[in-house]
């Protein structure tokens, strides 16, 4: 995969997707940026120990829509575009609770903990031989209760119910393929993640080629790619492999964490909400009162325009967004396909800012927005997932909105123009259910519902 530097507008093959995590942090009134990277003692963090997840509660089905030409959407080699959301019959009786999307592929998770996985395995990230086009069981896991799964390009993690880490996939850099670990290209089939074997994880979370783990005492490991700062420590570009060995970065006493395909997230016990990755649309968020957007940030750097109890992050190619507690959604990063949920009159005056001469700049030339800003008219918000260049945002009630880059079809609306601003996902086939999970990928989308009728 080149390195993702270009200014010009989505294109339809995007590769790159994020996991999303929860927390029910605020961030802090004063930016800071902490030391450099390292590796951090277990004594340094005083977090009460956090406990592994749980699996949702109530199963449902699994319906898909988008692009599906690798099979991510799992309807077959012949179904290969769905408009509207499209019922995967295949895994009715087999009581699905939670969905997570990779860039082009998707895994499903039952009430038991087992996984079913489909879509494109050029490098193992289906966890599995077999066929790409319709769901299959993930291998070598057969005696594990998985609780959580993180999706990147073509690396899937999944965690266990005793905290314990379970990986397949690769990684890729700018210059092509990186590797699994430093001695081991393509891991084909879940194997425990020995690196962090000693350890209890209680979250997860990838970007397109890197991965970040929480510890049950507040510690973040990445690992992976991190060429574009995404693991928050610097890398030497002619000893890259060595980053696909997990270390620490200085951070402690944190509850949950996020990934975008480039950037990542850590929010603390005390309301801080800290970002570092690529900045070249200003998707980690951090444009000042000066009217100056930083460079890509290599170190974890506290978010401060946002105010409030942060409940979920979620985040794109590069764009971000923020649910608060109050059932809000703040947005910030790439607008130019609509990402962010705002109306183009919106965009048009966060974009524009008054020189010392009183004339009109444009400083968002690039169409992105650096501040924080909510959504107009997005209310009651549950939880949001991000595709690469789309968003999905949940109600209280069960119903679901989709907006941004519209030319795969991943919005789910029937029409392959791109959504300005959040709209009603409906269809003939999602008439009487209610929508439970949501995830999205970099050209398609899946959710789990239930039939209230």
């Amino acid at each position: 995969m080149a390195e993702p530097m270009d200014m010009s507008p989505v294109q339809k093959r995007a590769r790159h997707t994020l996991s999303t995590q929860t927390s029910t942090l605020s961030s802090q009134s004063s930016q800071s940026s902490l030391p450099s990277a390292g590796r951090m003692s277990r004594q340094a963090s005083s977090i009460q120990e956090a406990a592994v997840p749980t699996l949702p509660e109530t199963p449902g089905h699994v319906f898909v829509f988008g692009t599906g030409d690798t099979g991510q959407l799992g309807l077959s080699d012949e179904m290969l575009i769905r408009k509207r959301p499209m019922p995967l019959k295949v895994l009715d009786d087999e009581d699905i609770v939670d969905i997570v999307c990779g860039a082009m592929h998707t895994i499903a998770i039952t009430r038991e903990g087992k996984l079913w996985s489909w879509g494109c395995n050029d490098q193992g990230a289906l966890g599995r031989s077999g066929e790409e086009y319709e769901p299959e069981k993930v291998e070598n896991l057969d005696t594990e209760h998985i609780v959580k799964v993180a999706c990147g390009d073509s690396v899937t993690i999944a965690l266990n119910d005793e905290g314990k880490l379970f990986c397949w996939g690769t990684f890729r850099s700018a210059e092509g393929a990186l590797g699994f670990s430093q001695e081991q290209d393509v891991q084909k089939t879940p194997a425990i993640f020995e690196p962090l074997a000693n350890e209890t994880i209680v979250d997860i979370a990838a970007g397109a080629d890197h991965c970040v783990a929480l510890t049950n005492d507040g510690r973040v490991y990445t690992w992976g790619n991190g060429q574009q700062y995404q693991l928050g420590r610097r890398i030497i570009e002619r000893r890259k492999k060595n980053a696909l060995t997990p270390e620490t970065i200085r951070l402690r006493n944190i509850k949950a964490i996020g990934a975008g395909a480039y950037h990542s997230f850590a929010l603390n016990d005390q309301n801080e909400l800290y970002v570092w990755g690529f900045n070249n649309f200003q998707q980690c968020g951090l444009w000042t009162d000066d009217n100056q957007s930083p460079p890509d940030q290599t170190m974890p750097t506290i978010i401060t325009t946002l105010e409030g109890q942060v409940k979920q992050v979620a985040a794109g190619e590069h764009h971000s967004l923020v649910l608060m507690e109050d059932g809000h959604v703040y947005a910030f990063g790439r607008a130019d396909s609509s990402q962010l949920g705002f109306p183009s009159s919106l965009i048009q005056k966060l974009t524009e800012d008054q020189n010392a001469n009183g004339d009109t700049t444009r400083s968002g030339f690039k169409r992105a927005i650096g501040i924080p800003t909510r959504i107009p008219n997005l209310e009651n918000i549950n939880s949001i997932a991000s595709g690469s260049n789309h968003a999905i945002a949940l109600t209280n009630d069960g119903v679901a909105y989709t907006w941004g880059f519209g030319e795969t079809s991943a919005l789910g609306n029937g029409s392959d123009e791109d959504e300005e601003l959040p709209c009603r996902l409906t269809g003939q086939k999602l008439e009487g259910f209610k929508v439970l999970r949501i995830a999205g990928g970099a050209q398609h989308s899946a959710i789990v519902a239930s039939n209230t009728l």
